[in-house]
């Protein structure tokens, strides 16, 4: 049966993962660490091992989310996707906007996620494919 969450939402995760980073639904369900060309569903809220529950904040939730940076950031400039679940001051895939500055690799900050953008996007990318 399906049912309705709201956010945070619990999923098994895929393999060992931190706090604050971002991720991606894999084929089996479970939670991965979103790469530099994923959107990425949500925020990590907690340090898990692989196949152990976790807290994801959506995305979609509204708000801001914590998020842990790759490198510095100047607070108010946008944020993009980076490898490892991360996020950085450059890239192609626009994640939101840095509410904080960030000093440097493994720095947590607040974000605001451009779900809009994020979706308008994958819609173009869909359509286009298609």
């Amino acid at each position: 049966m399906t049912t309705q969450s709201d956010s945070p939402k619990t999923f098994e995760a895929g393999e060992d993962m931190d706090a604050f980073l971002r991720v991606v639904i894999s084929n089996d369900g479970t939670v991965m660490l979103a790469d530099a060309a994923d959107y990425g569903i949500g925020v990590t809220q907690k340090d898990s091992d692989d196949g152990e529950s976790v807290a994801i904040r959506l995305d979609s939730h509204g708000g801001s989310s914590k998020m842990t940076a790759s490198g510095t950031i100047i607070a108010g400039r946008r944020v993009y996707a980076a490898a490892s679940g991360k996020i950085a001051a450059t890239g192609t895939k626009v994640i939101g906007t840095a509410l904080d500055a960030a000093t440097g690799d493994g720095s947590v900050i607040e974000v605001l996620p451009h779900v809009s953008c994020q979706q308008s996007s994958s819609s173009s990318s869909s359509s286009s494919s298609t």
